[in-house]
């Protein structure tokens, strides 16, 4: 169900937080699998912190799952905040095979961090 001006946060195709107006002062998240020919993409955007990072982790397990053959990317692009958890899970994804991506500064050095391409 849409919020009251009409946005929602989707994860895996489930509905899983509504998006306030004043979205900046709320932990909220979106999760969009994106299906390639060969590969797959977990868009996040928001705050990956709290209890957004057990659904991150719900939505990349059930993705992995019986899909071994395919290559899978996280594009963390639209994230404005990870928290010590989200950067655990972070961590165990790519240890586990995950492309981790971002443009961001912050976002990029702690992927630099977690991939051992920082300096």
């Amino acid at each position: 169900m849409a919020g009251a001006d009409g946005a929602r946060s989707v994860a895996c195709g489930r509905p899983i937080a509504q998006v306030k107006r004043d979205w900046r002062s709320e932990e909220v998240i979106r999760i969009n699998l994106i299906q390639g020919h060969s590969a797959l993409q977990l868009r996040v955007e928001g705050t990956l912190s709290g209890v957004w990072v057990e659904e991150l982790e719900k939505c990349w397990l059930e993705t992995r799952s019986g899909r071994d053959h395919e290559q899978l990317s996280v594009d963390l692009s639209g994230v404005s905040y990870i928290d010590d958890k989200g950067r655990q899970l972070l961590r165990r994804m790519f240890q586990e095979g995950a492309d981790l991506r971002a443009t961001g500064v912050m976002t990029r050095g702690i992927i630099d961090e977690i991939t051992g391409d920082g300096p």
